[in-house]
């Protein structure tokens, strides 16, 4: 397997790239990367594990990852006995005479800055100031139908009317994706855990509505998985630590915008979260929505063997 890892050596050295960027890039351990340029395909944890980072890691390359495989395959299956075909149809040591594969859509590999700073300039201020303005017009005509209105008809003041029209209006506001995110609701992880979850930013106006944030409905996994696959959607921005069989493959802030963060575990999955309330979390195709609240800090983990 000599073969196969001077090819993915050679075409990340024809990039200009170290073994610590492409970890940046990738989110795939700087050990397991150097491990499949080296051969030594029995440091990563399990055959599975080797290919679905084989084929990440060709693509990332521009590499056709399928002659890859098969050449991985192949090796391994014949444990030296039989010489492997080659694989020029994925590389033949000249990167200029392969033009790189085009972009695709299912690609996991992205860059979390431009895609932030694309999405923010996509809002603008305009935006914003529109936004602003529809709240006033609506804080106008809520004040007018209901605080005047029943001061003429003889019902009382209106004022009781007039609070829970704004808040069913800013609840409305957030639940469409106007108001919230990563713009306006940040948590950060607890101090039990890390300094400072829990803290949510809030409007410090004369009339402070609060707005609860509805309970999510989870629904229920199998008793037994053969495996977890697993998918987060950033909704809010959040800090979160993940963990796939017992090893920490990211622990960040993660951003609205962000592509869905994808791993398969064979054993057990930990998510810990300071903001529960901005991931979407899918578990084999089935969606269990949110963990919690926002600004909660929350861990919970999924086994192959039983869920609690």
């Amino acid at each position: 397997m000599d073969e196969l890892g001077n090819i993915l050596r050679e075409a990340r050295e024809a990039k200009g790239l170290t073994l610590s960027e492409v970890q940046e890039q990738t989110r795939i351990s700087m050990k397991f990367l150097a491990a499949m340029e080296n051969g030594q395909y029995n440091l990563l944890p399990t055959p599975v594990h080797v290919r679905g980072y084989l084929r990440n890691y060709a693509r990332f390359l521009s590499l056709d990852p399928s002659p890859l495989l098969e050449r991985y395959e192949v090796g391994k299956n014949s444990k030296g006995k039989k010489k492997a075909p080659p694989v020029a149809a994925a590389y033949n040591g000249d990167l200029a005479d392969h033009p790189p594969l085009p972009i695709r859509d299912d690609q996991p590999f992205f860059d979390p800055v431009n895609v932030e700073l694309s999405g923010r300039k996509a809002s603008g201020s305009g935006s914003i100031q529109r936004l602003v303005l529809i709240v006033a017009l609506l804080i106008a005509l809520a004040l007018i139908a209901n605080r005047f209105i029943p001061l003429l008809t003889g019902n009382g003041d209106g004022s009781e009317a007039v609070t829970n029209s704004l808040t069913e209006t800013v609840n409305s506001i957030i639940n469409n994706g106007n108001v919230g995110g990563s713009e306006f609701a940040t948590a950060t992880p607890d101090s039990s855990l890390i300094p400072g979850a829990g803290d949510v930013i809030t409007s410090t106006g004369r009339n402070i509505i609060d707005i609860p944030t509805p309970t999510p409905t989870r629904r229920s996994l199998p008793a037994t998985l053969d495996v977890i696959r697993l998918r987060l959607d950033i909704t809010e921005r959040t800090w979160m630590r993940v963990t796939i069989d017992e090893e920490v493959v990211f622990e960040g802030m993660a951003r609205r915008g962000d592509e869905p963060y994808q791993w398969e575990a064979q054993q057990s999955v930990t998510l810990l979260t300071g903001n529960a309330n901005g991931i979407l979390i899918s578990i084999n195709d089935i969606d269990l929505g949110k963990l919690g609240a926002r600004g909660e800090v929350v861990e919970e983990t999924w086994n192959t063997t039983g869920n609690e």
